[in-house]
Parts: structure tokens; C-alpha cells; sequence
């Protein structure tokens, strides 16, 4: 792979910088990062196959003109959406890259593994720095030798993945940018896509577990597997309609609506429970001691057993 191609699946790199460092914005590439950014908000970003020079030149360069639009723009949930698209198809081309071409992306976040025994190990506080939030990389579950976590390849990758989002998600404010970047802010907003729901709960509506994760929903904060799982378990078992459960999904920034669907609809299909105590606290979601074994029994409480358990 030569040092371009490189530059056109990892975009944030210096090498990109480089090769587009003479390139005009034009309005050709502002459409280019315009359309990268509605393929993130509608869930198709995915890896391109360019052949010519120049055009692999002005895909580099329509990812700094998405951060530009996205830096005038200044809204949390288009970035958000547009960094964890961007980099789950990086971590494609991670999946396909050799291991030097892994390393060396790394090694720019500071991911830079050593080998102890044939044992792939990461410092703790790079790896807490990167690690997704899923029991599975939780310290606790993990095998630490000296002050270093092992890692499979596999996890390695993961967790490149995430610094990258946490990279793109860093955009600098633009406030007097070209007339043809406001154009296309405008555009993205009147392309938007209008499933997106409105969360409304009130206090004491839910267990103080759901309403955390009902929270960061609202704020577009991206969920675990476990946690969208339990989520969507328990509002099946308060009787929620599948289509609000979808609007509810909605805000997650790499909101899939066809996947989500089928997900929910599966899991009424086959009536899966919704999980104990014991085991919400096993996926790090327990965030008080309400003692009711498990959280649909919060419905059968009253008021002021509420309030005191919420205390």
C-alpha cells in the first residue's frame, strides 16, 4: 500500500495533511465532505474504492472539508454520528491492514503495545483511555502482569478504533467559514434524518439505572451492547410499542434502523427477561442500591419508596 492510498483510508493522518496540503477547497469537495457526512447520519458510510490520483486526492480532502462544515456547524450529535461511522469503517481497513500498517496507526494515539511471554500487553492508562465501555474491558475482568493489560490483536484494533472517534470528535469552531461551507451546513440540517425522537421522562419513571442510560440517549452518547440490550428489555417489558423503542434508538449515533428493528422485534419475539440486579451490576450499569432484585419491580413501588431509593 503506497503512502497515498494510506492517506485515503486513514484520513486524519500527517500523510494526508501532506498530500493535500496545495489542494483549494472548491465547491467539488465540499459536496464530497457535504455527502460524507449525510452517508454518517443515515448509517451508509462505508469503504470506497478509488483508482485515479486526483480523485483519491479529493477524498482526502472532503474529510477536512466534513470537519469544517461540522466545526461551523457545532452540534454534539452530527459529530458524534459522524465520528463513529468514520471510524468503524477505519477499523475495516484496520481489519485488512497488515500488522506495520496497525502499529504504525497506533502508535499516533500512543497504542503501543510490547511483548512479554507472546503476550501482547497495553499500560494502563492508555488502555483506560481507549477501552469501550463494556464489562468485557472492564480492569476487573482483565489479565494486568506489572502494570500492563494484555490485549488479543482483535482488541488492539478496538481500541484504535476509539481513539480515532475520539480524535475526529475533537473539531475546532469555525466562525466565518466560506459561503459554500454554510451552504452545505444548511443542507445537512434540512437533510437530517426526521426519525430522530424526543426523550420525556419524569422523575421517578423508571429505576435510576434506566434513567441514566434513558439520559445518555438524550445526550447521543453512544451505549454498550449490553446496555442497549437491557434497555430495550426492559422497555418491551413496560409494554413500550417497538416503534417508540425505535425513535427512542434513534439517538444513538450509529443508529442502524433496519439492524435496530430487527433486534427489538426478535427480542419480543422471544420474550426475553429482563435482566437482575445482580446481573445489570455485572455490566457496570448498577448506579444505586435499590435492593428490588430486579428493575421491573420498581413499578410495583410507591412513591415514597421511590424517592428513598433514589436518594
Amino acid at each position: 500500500m503506497d503512502g497515498l492510498d494510506f492517506a485515503v483510508r486513514y484520513p486524519f493522518s500527517s500523510e494526508a495533511r501532506a498530500f493535500i496540503g496545495d489542494l483549494q477547497l472548491n465547491e467539488h469537495i465540499v459536496e464530497l465532505g457535504t455527502e460524507r457526512i449525510l452517508k454518517a447520519l443515515n448509517g451508509t458510510a462505508s469503504a470506497k474504492v478509488i483508482y485515479h490520483e486526483s480523485d483519491k486526492k479529493n477524498e482526502i480532502a472532503s474529510f477536512a472539508a466534513a470537519r469544517m462544515i461540522l466545526g461551523y456547524m457545532h452540534n454534539s450529535f452530527i459529530t458524534n454520528k459522524f465520528a463513529v461511522n468514520e471510524s468503524k469503517v477505519m477499523h475495516g481497513y484496520l481489519n485488512r491492514d497488515d500488522d506495520t500498517t496497525v502499529d504504525k496507526i497506533g502508535k499516533t494515539f500512543g497504542i503501543h503495545t510490547q511483548k512479554e511471554n507472546e503476550r501482547q500487553m497495553l499500560g494502563i492508562p492508555v488502555y483506560i483511555s481507549f477501552s469501550p465501555k463494556a464489562p468485557h474491558y472492564r480492569l476487573i475482568n482483565r489479565r494486568i502482569f506489572n502494570g500492563l493489560v494484555e490485549i488479543s490483536n482483535d482488541e488492539k484494533k478496538r481500541l484504535i478504533e476509539e481513539a480515532i472517534k475520539k480524535h475526529i470528535e475533537k473539531i475546532p469552531m469555525v466562525s466565518d467559514p466560506p459561503v459554500m461551507i454554510q451552504d452545505a451546513a444548511k443542507r445537512i440540517i434540512d437533510e437530517l434524518p426526521k426519525h430522530q425522537t424526543k426523550i420525556e421522562v419524569k422523575d421517578n419513571d423508571h429505576p435510576p439505572c434506566i434513567m441514566k442510560l434513558l439520559e445518555s440517549v438524550k445526550k447521543h452518547e453512544n451505549l454498550s451492547h449490553p446496555a442497549r440490550w437491557f434497555l430495550a428489555t426492559y422497555l418491551l417489558a413496560i409494554s413500550m410499542e417497538e416503534e417508540a423503542i425505535v425513535g427512542i434508538y434513534s439517538n444513538l449515533p450509529d443508529f442502524n434502523e433496519k439492524i435496530t428493528r430487527y433486534q427489538i422485534s426478535h427480542a419480543k419475539k422471544k420474550g426475553y427477561s429482563v435482566p437482575s440486579c445482580a446481573t445489570v451490576t455485572t455490566y457496570g450499569l448498577c448506579c444505586a442500591i435499590c435492593r428490588i432484585g430486579t428493575p421491573i419491580r420498581w413499578h410495583q413501588l410507591d412513591k415514597s419508596n421511590k424517592e428513598a431509593l433514589r436518594k
